[in-house]
């Protein structure tokens, strides 16, 4: 249990049914926030809540299900969250994929791109308003050290000529990083 009270705070956190944003939403959840956790599977989402509550001691925690690979589906979960939830003080956008051979979502967008960038991308901006309306909030974006070495592919975002697991993965975690940069300056 950290010394931090965030009690009161209210913290999406998507992804959070396994790694990192699971114990984010421990974490936000132990220091006292109600976390609002966004997963895809049911199962495993069920029972990360499970764990995620005992682990924290709170009950504070709700789950919403949503694939973040779909923009329909990336839509109806900002609604769900705006008619719940009167203040957002985290979001914490985590979800992500890594995907061995390309394929695509229902919108027709490369899974890879579409789920780790596109998702942060049009999330924050439907919550936006309503995180702004919460200030003093935050918005994290996760990403990884694949960006590091990484180029945004201009001239074939989506991958269409030559998959590479690695090139897909780091492009759209260089994206991750590049508009959290810009979103800072937007909202300086």
């Amino acid at each position: 249990m950290s010394n931090t009270n965030m009690a009161g705070d209210t913290c999406i956190v998507t992804g959070a049914n396994s790694g990192i944003g699971k114990a984010t939403a421990i974490a936000l959840a132990g220091m006292g926030a109600h976390v609002v956790m966004v997963v895809r599977s049911r199962e495993r989402g069920e029972a990360a809540l499970g764990d995620i509550k005992r682990a924290s001691g709170s009950e504070k925690v709700d789950l919403l299900f949503a694939d973040l690979s779909s923009q329909s589906s990336i839509r109806q979960l900002a609604v769900e969250i705006l008619g719940a939830y009167p203040s957002i003080d985290v979001l914490v956008n985590n979800a992500g994929a890594m995907h061995t051979s390309r394929s695509v979502t229902a919108d027709g967008i490369e899974t890879t791109w579409a789920t780790n960038h596109l998702n942060y991308f049009l999330l924050t901006h439907l919550l936006l308003d309503r995180i702004k309306a919460s200030a003093p909030a935050r918005i994290v974006n996760v990403s990884s050290r694949a960006h590091d070495r990484s180029t945004i592919n201009f001239d074939d975002l989506q991958f269409e000529r030559g998959y590479s697991i690695m090139r897909c993965y780091g492009q759209s975690k260089l994206a991750n990083v590049l508009f959290t940069y810009e979103l800072a300056r937007r909202l300086e």
